[in-house]
């Protein structure tokens, strides 16, 4: 392995380690309360080694943001692929609900939670902002009722808000309800799938494999807004970010 290819490795690994260590501290005392000092601390390094990495507390925040989301996206792909039901809303959801289970800030970013993440939700065109995409979220629903794979007698913008306020609700129940009244995730997740399996698959069985593709095309598409974002975010110049 050359010089540069074992530097670039170990750079690598050092921002790894930097960003769990920044999701830990900012999952437990929110992006407001956590400082870079604190960070640098956790990760047993100076703010000079830290600013060589990430030029400050923001820049380091939307790193960790644009990293859960990617790493929520592909675990997402991957269970759509390996299940033989990928083609339908109920799978769709029930594997999107299991990759949020597995990032334990996916289900603050879903919920835009402000304990968490503060000020910086009242940012100008914050990360949450730029990695948004609702109109694609409705447009797939359409597509997956135009191949017979949903029910097609509800509107894609009706059912696409719907099944946000399920997503948003269920990542958001512990605000409501004592931790003991809750019950498990993982029970919660499959009865709402159950539910949803039985309320929008066609009379006829619809045609999952068909909405497999849909929903894969849907998914990969996601994955290449995401690098385009991050990649474009890393480009523009500091001033210009916020208006871009």
């Amino acid at each position: 392995m050359s010089g540069d290819i074992k530097q670039d490795v170990k750079q690598q690994e050092r921002e790894k380690h930097i960003l769990d260590k920044a999701a830990e501290l900012i999952a437990h005392h929110g992006y407001d309360k956590t400082t870079v000092g604190d960070i640098a601390a956790a990760a047993g390094m100076s703010r000079g080694i830290l600013y060589l990495h990430f030029e400050n507390k923001e820049k380091l925040f939307e790193a960790l943001v644009y990293r859960e989301t990617l790493l929520y996206t592909r675990i997402w792909l991957e269970r759509q692929d390996a299940d033989p039901n990928g083609g339908t809303i109920a799978a769709m959801y029930r594997n999107a609900l299991f990759a949020i289970n597995s990032r334990p800030l996916m289900a603050a970013f879903m919920r835009r939670d402000r304990r968490i993440f503060g000020s910086y939700l009242r940012k100008p065109n914050n990360i949450f902002q730029v990695y948004q995409s609702k109109s694609q979220w409705t447009e797939t629903l359409g597509q997956l009722q135009a191949v017979g794979a949903v029910r097609q007698d509800i509107k894609p913008e009706l059912l696409a808000t719907i099944l946000d306020m399920l997503a948003y609700g269920l990542v958001s129940v512990d605000e409501m309800r004592a931790p003991d009244e809750i019950p498990p995730f993982d029970e919660t997740m499959e009865a709402i799938a159950t539910l949803l399996e039985q309320a929008l698959t066609p009379k006829d069985g619809g045609d999952a494999s068909a909405g497999k593709v849909i929903i894969r095309n849907f998914a990969t598409s996601i994955l290449a807004q995401l690098e385009a974002a991050h990649l474009s975010q890393e480009q523009v110049p500091e001033e210009m970010s916020t208006s871009a």
